[in-house]
C-alpha cells in the first residue's frame, strides 16, 4: 500500500483547484457569450493580452459566441483579466495552476 508523502500539500492543491474552478465558473456566469479562453506563458502571435503585473501569463484564444462588436469583446477581455488577476492576488499559487490551460464553458 502506498502512503501519501505530503497529504497537506495535496489538500492545499485541491483547495487551490477548487478556488480556481469557482472563479472560472463565476466568470462564465457573468459573461454568457464567453465560451472559452486559454492561458499561456508564451506571448500570443495574434489576439491576446498579458496579465499584469509581471506579464508572464497571457490570455489567448478567447471565444465569444454569438460574435459581438468591439466594445462587447473588450468588456469580455476586461472581465477575464479582472477575474484572473483577482484570483492570482488572492492566491499566488493560482498563477501556476492557470499556466498552459484552456478553460471552456460546460454545456449541458
Amino acid at each position: 500500500m502506498k502512503t501519501q508523502e505530503h497529504p497537506h500539500e495535496d489538500l492545499e492543491h485541491s483547495r487551490y483547484e477548487a478556488d480556481l474552478g469557482a472563479s472560472i465558473n463565476a466568470l462564465f456566469v457573468r459573461c454568457p457569450r464567453l465560451h472559452g479562453f486559454a492561458v499561456s506563458s508564451t506571448a500570443p502571435s495574434g489576439d491576446g493580452f498579458a496579465l499584469p503585473p509581471a506579464g508572464e501569463l497571457f490570455v489567448t484564444d478567447v471565444s465569444i459566441y454569438p460574435s459581438c462588436g468591439f466594445e462587447t469583446a473588450v468588456t469580455h477581455f476586461r472581465e477575464i483579466g479582472v477575474a484572473l488577476i483577482r484570483l492570482i492576488d488572492e492566491c499566488p499559487e493560482a498563477g501556476e495552476l492557470l499556466r498552459e490551460r484552456t478553460f471552456a464553458r460546460a454545456l449541458h
